[in-house]
């Protein structure tokens, strides 16, 4: 195309399947985006029955972010000590076997 020349404006057919085009790609995604969390609340829901089939029951989840790398942990003064009551375990002697 020479510089001289005007583009000629997308007749009616053509905008309508544009825009056809463009509605097909939006649906693609949102499918492609439904197909996904589903995927991944199946993923989830079978973890967390194998993980109670075997009798383990799965810890709490904790959604916050700590990035612990980029952040230095402040020092806390040190406070008062408290020591741990002591006591004497007495240990038993296990059964002898014959």
């Amino acid at each position: 195309m020479h510089m001289n020349q005007i583009p000629h404006p997308p007749s009616a057919m053509g905008r309508v399947l544009g825009s056809l085009a463009r509605a097909a790609i939006v649906l693609f995604g949102v499918l492609l985006t439904l197909g996904a969390l589903l995927l991944g609340m199946a993923l989830a829901a079978g973890v967390l029955l194998w993980a109670l089939l075997r009798g383990r029951r799965p810890g709490p989840v904790s959604m916050r972010w700590r990035n612990t790398a980029m952040t230095p942990r402040p020092r806390t003064p040190g406070g008062e000590v408290v020591d741990a009551e002591v006591r004497e375990v007495v240990e038993v002697d296990p059964p002898t076997q014959r």
